[in-house]
């Protein structure tokens, strides 16, 4: 092996030339220097560790706010609704309050009468709405006594006199009275006075009947 001694591994000189008290003095402050690098750097690291762990508690409460202001409802919108759930209800009460102001129409299915093969139909109106009525049109459906439809028809029973009872008779051809089961007043297709339409709500008939078969709405 070679004795060469190599650049770096000889003493410096001014270890070499001072006395030893300096050197070893200042080989510590070598060593303490080395030493403080690594461990500053170290410090670095966990104080951002740190930092970033108290990031992420933020970050999740601020999604919970994001969700909370998203699914709660605005005082504005509730307000909105019960003002729009109001006026419904206001409508629907003006509408059942003129139709009650209108008063009342009785119909009663009071006859079947078999004439050979027709099944003649008799009515008996009560006009109760204190004013004549120039037009009145019902859209009736016929079930037999096994509850299937059989026909639709329209019965035109206008003039009807206010304050006034009335009989109207309508024939169903090829029907056998016998078989009529009940009738539906399915639609009030037109009502008018001498003052032109009136409401047309089927709520504002009393039906009766005075037979098995029902009248009914």
């Amino acid at each position: 092996m070679s004795n060469r001694i190599l650049p770096w591994s000889r003493p410096p000189l001014l270890l070499q030339q001072g006395s030893p008290r300096l050197g070893r003095c200042l080989l510590a402050m070598i060593a303490a220097v080395m030493l403080a690098a690594p461990l500053a750097g170290f410090a670095e690291d966990e104080t951002s560790v740190q930092a970033n762990e108290n990031a992420e508690p933020a970050a999740t409460a601020n999604e919970g706010e994001d969700d909370t202001a998203a699914t709660t409802p605005t005082a504005d919108n509730e307000s909105d609704a019960d003002t729009g759930a109001d006026s419904d209800t206001d409508s629907d009460t003006d509408t059942d309050t003129d139709t009650d102001n209108l008063g009342r129409l009785s119909i009663e299915l009071n006859k079947l009468e078999q004439v050979e093969d027709i099944c003649r139909v008799y009515f008996v109106f009560e006009n109760a709405m204190d004013q004549n009525l120039e037009a009145l049109q019902l859209e009736l459906v016929l079930f037999d006594t096994k509850g299937f439809v059989k026909r639709r028809l329209t019965l035109d029973a206008a003039p009807i006199a206010k304050d006034k009872t009335s009989v109207k008779l309508f024939d169903l051809p090829e029907t056998q009275c016998t078989n009529v089961g009940r009738i539906l007043i399915n639609d009030l297709v037109k009502i008018a006075g001498p003052d032109g339409d009136l409401p047309d709500n089927v709520s504002q008939l009393d039906l009766s009947s005075k037979l098995d078969a029902d009248l009914f709405k």
